[in-house]
């Protein structure tokens, strides 16, 4: 039996840990620090310019479908705006560096530009 708290160990048939006084368990639980993957940082990179809120919308799906690392730079906060014109403010799609070249093969595919 182990103590969850101070970790020591006990012997069979001893439920309560004499220096915590809390109940013991047959095992430990992994601790959530060990448990958590670190993330994987990315360089990123251009890959298209949206043309409306209906294009990201899609992108997205493609993007979580296909698990591959994105962001939106200036994304309309307001889902009411569905069109918007390239600007200051025009949107980008970045990707990690490494699925580029699978992520423009993906967009053409889908909205069949060349």
């Amino acid at each position: 039996m182990i103590c969850p708290n101070c970790k020591s160990e006990f012997e069979k048939g001893i439920l309560t840990c004499s220096d915590c006084h809390i109940p013991l368990v047959s095992e430990l639980m992994p601790d959530l620090e060990e448990t958590v993957e670190t993330p994987i940082a990315y360089d990123y990179v251009l890959v298209y310019r949206p043309i409306n809120s209906q294009e990201v919308a899609l992108i997205k799906m493609i993007m979580e479908r296909e698990e591959i690392p994105y962001f939106i730079k200036n994304e309309p906060l307001h889902r009411t705006v569905l069109f918007s014109i390239h600007g200051p403010g025009e949107m980008q799609l970045y990707v990690a560096e490494k699925y580029a070249e699978a992520t423009i093969k993906l967009l053409d595919e889908e909205f069949g530009h060349s």
